[in-house]
């Protein structure tokens, strides 16, 4: 066994087991399905907040055919599909996968009249309940991922009641900044604009804050836990932790953010969002990849 598997107790030494499904392999393909399913959720909510359109239909696609395509490529067997529906009532999985057909039903149904030559439909993309009905399936596409995780009691990393609220964190973020990124690209309102920079560092600082505390708690929680903050701060997790999550996810948003007040260079914006992205899938990627199964002695 690798000594980075091993911590060593004052009565014993316990060999804790990596979760590998998940994170290794074609488990990936999981883990991007996460992560497309907060961003989508996360970029229809700021969107509609702020009556952007084109990023209500940007994010319909990233969730219909992103997280759709890499759940479906994930489950293996094609035509077996249809039985990650089927317990809703105990697994967080099939009601993510409800979420993700009622979100794309919705979110089409609402954004219909935008289209040229569905323009004479008998609702507009105003419609409250369509726009309810959308919200409420893009805020279960937000949390879902974080229960999913949060309920796995055998992986003491995962199993808090922090993890929700820091995909939802995660997923605002990512919205938010591909928001921002979309505006500069297309040459936005300057008013819209504003408001997304000034969103993107509010939820940078709490994104911060809260992943920081997510971190000290766990290391503090049991041993098990511990010794994954050890694996992400300095183990075999720390590449994508600390390159990916903290100087690409954090940093350089920040950075970017607070050059913005010199200076809005549209391309810089751009690079800070995409940089932002990256960070926010190599935190779902590290927090799955550090989970260890407690030891039972």
């Amino acid at each position: 066994m690798p000594e980075e598997n091993k911590m060593i107790d004052s009565s014993y030494m316990s060999e804790f087991t990596f979760e590998r499904e998940w994170a290794e392999r074609r488990g990936l393909l999981l883990v991007l399905a996460f992560f497309l399913g907060g961003l989508g959720g996360g970029l229809y909510l700021v969107s509609s907040y702020f009556h952007f359109y084109t990023g209500m239909v940007v994010a319909f696609f990233v969730v219909a055919i992103g997280k759709g395509g890499a759940h479906f490529l994930y489950l293996g067997r094609p035509l077996r599909f249809w039985r990650a529906f089927l317990r809703p009532q105990t697994s967080w999985i099939s009601r993510g996968i409800m979420a993700v057909v009622g979100f794309v039903i919705f979110t089409a149904l609402q954004l219909a009249p935008t289209v040229p030559f569905l323009s004479g439909l008998p609702w507009t993309a105003d419609n409250a309940v369509l726009q309810v009905l959308a919200t409420a399936s893009a805020i279960v596409l937000i949390a879902y991922t974080g229960f999913a995780l949060g309920v796995v009691n055998a992986i003491p990393f995962w199993n808090t009641a922090l993890m929700p609220l820091l995909f939802i964190v995660y997923s605002l973020l990512g919205g938010a900044g591909l928001a921002l990124g979309l505006v500069a690209g297309m040459g936005g309102p300057a008013a819209l604009l504003g408001a997304l920079e000034s969103g993107v560092r509010v939820m940078l600082l709490i994104a911060a804050t809260m992943l920081a505390v997510y971190l000290w708690l766990s290391y503090h929680v049991n041993p098990a836990a511990k010794f994954s903050v050890t694996q992400v701060i300095r183990g075999r997790v720390s590449p994508y932790f600390i390159g990916g999550v903290v100087v690409l996810g954090l940093v350089v948003p920040a950075v970017v953010g607070i050059l913005s007040f010199v200076s809005s260079s549209s391309a810089l914006i751009v690079a800070g969002a995409a940089s932002e992205l990256i960070g926010g899938f190599c935190l779902r990627y590290s927090i799955m990849k550090a989970g260890v199964y407690a030891p039972i002695v």
